[in-house]
């Protein structure tokens, strides 16, 4: 079951990012924290809630969806702003954690990549019986170095950092918000949840908090939390209207496309005046929908149906 409220989710977080790096909201960063909410949220549904794929299957479907439109990405920007490629640019064509982000925004995809593979790991190679306690565990382990980052003892720039700390703590926050919602939607009137998710969204867009204090994660986090978990169970207890469900879809989709074309295509349109920094958001808006439904949609599913009848 697609979740078409995700979608629009989706496509705000990515409008968030691209308006912090036009410098039209400083805060606009949060629209990452938004993103990893929702990629806990997808993988839990996914893996957890719904028919599962074959592990070999998960991991083509999420690599595949990852790398193409990153490395086409990078490959766009070669040829407009050529940067230095060495030996140790593999690390930055793999998203090897600690790789020069040539595009700025690519820090986020190992840590995508890291919690596919630690979901993944839980999902198919730990006993069912097991595997809620784990998640209670890396939830607690996690929320604990997130808190101490708050404090002198900060951990931040530390493998442990980098495994449990605040990333790691909102992407386990979109696998309870995932859990819950399944429940919310039977038990809690619709007024109140629709009404929790709007405030949240408000409280999201109003409050500002500076991304080099530590505590914008842990109110990003929970706000995003809450939006996620509330507007999914909402959308389970009032189905969205078809015409809107299909907007919704279309600019979801497209919404990676818009998180790694945005910076490109701000060197190509310097945003230095509002007039070019509108003109950024509607090429890039424009562009990304374009290039997901004509290229990245068919190549995805040829390039996944290829490997896996190849293997077979």
């Amino acid at each position: 079951m697609t979740l078409y409220t995700l979608q629009f989710l989706r496509f705000i977080a990515a409008l968030l990012v691209l308006f912090f790096h036009l410098d039209l909201i400083h805060s606009g960063y949060k629209g990452v924290d938004i993103f990893f909410v929702i990629s806990g949220f997808v993988m839990y549904y996914t893996l957890f809630s719904a028919a599962r794929p074959n592990a070999f299957k998960f991991i083509v479907n999420r690599s595949t969806k990852i790398f193409f439109l990153y490395w086409v990405a990078l490959m766009v920007l070669y040829v407009i702003l050529p940067y230095k490629v060495d030996i140790s640019s593999i690390k930055t064509f793999l998203l090897i954690p600690g790789h020069y982000a040539v595009l700025g925004v690519s820090w986020s995809l190992s840590y995508e990549l890291y919690f596919y593979f630690l979901i993944g790991v839980i999902a198919y190679l730990l006993p069912s019986r097991f595997q809620y306690s784990v998640f209670f565990l890396l939830l607690a382990a996690s929320t604990f170095v997130t808190f101490i980052d708050l404090s002198s003892l900060s951990l931040k720039g530390s493998l442990l950092n980098f495994l449990l700390g605040p990333h790691l703590w909102e992407f386990l926050l979109g696998i309870l918000s995932s859990f819950l919602s399944m429940r919310f939607y039977k038990t809690i009137p619709k007024t109140i949840i629709l009404l929790v998710a709007i405030v949240s969204g408000l409280l999201l867009l109003a409050v500002n908090i500076t991304y080099e204090d530590p505590f914008s994660y842990v109110v990003y986090g929970i706000v995003s939390f809450s939006i996620v978990c509330f507007i999914t169970a909402y959308e389970k207890a009032v189905p969205v209207n078809k015409k809107l469900a299909g907007v919704f879809k279309i600019t979801g989709d497209a919404s990676y496309a818009m998180y790694l074309f945005g910076p490109v295509i701000t060197m190509v349109i310097p945003p230095d005046i509002g007039l070019s920094k509108s003109l950024v958001i509607i090429t890039t808006i424009t562009a990304s929908i374009l290039f997901n439904q004509i290229v990245e949609n068919n190549f995805l599913r040829w390039s996944r149906k290829f490997i896996l009848n190849s293997i077979h």
